[in-house]
């Protein structure tokens, strides 16, 4: 499973984009202003999610390669990247399989 958007994605971003609006300042829905706060709101909450994410595919056992697949970068880069929190959180030294 390669990632990819497509309209399933846009609908999920929009809708949660709509709530985190009608959630924070609701007077402001429809307004680009608010949209964009809550729009980078959520790419830094899904980018803190990925290394946790790629901590527990590591934890389940899947590979620096297939992480990397799933991730669209070589794995040499996503060791790079997700080694030091993984090992983190393992308790561990880096885990450079």
């Amino acid at each position: 499973m390669i990632p990819y958007t497509d309209e399933c994605s846009a609908a999920v971003i929009e809708a949660a984009a709509v709530s985190l609006v009608l959630m924070r300042a609701p007077m402001w829905l429809g307004d680009a202003g608010p949209t964009v706060s809550v729009l980078v709101s959520l790419g830094a909450a899904a980018y803190d999610a990925l290394y946790d994410a790629v901590a527990d595919a590591r934890d389940q056992d899947y590979t620096w390669d297939q992480i990397a697949g799933r991730l669209a970068m070589s794995a040499t880069a996503a060791r790079r990247r997700y080694a030091g929190y993984a090992g983190w959180r393992r308790g561990l030294p880096l885990d450079w399989d």
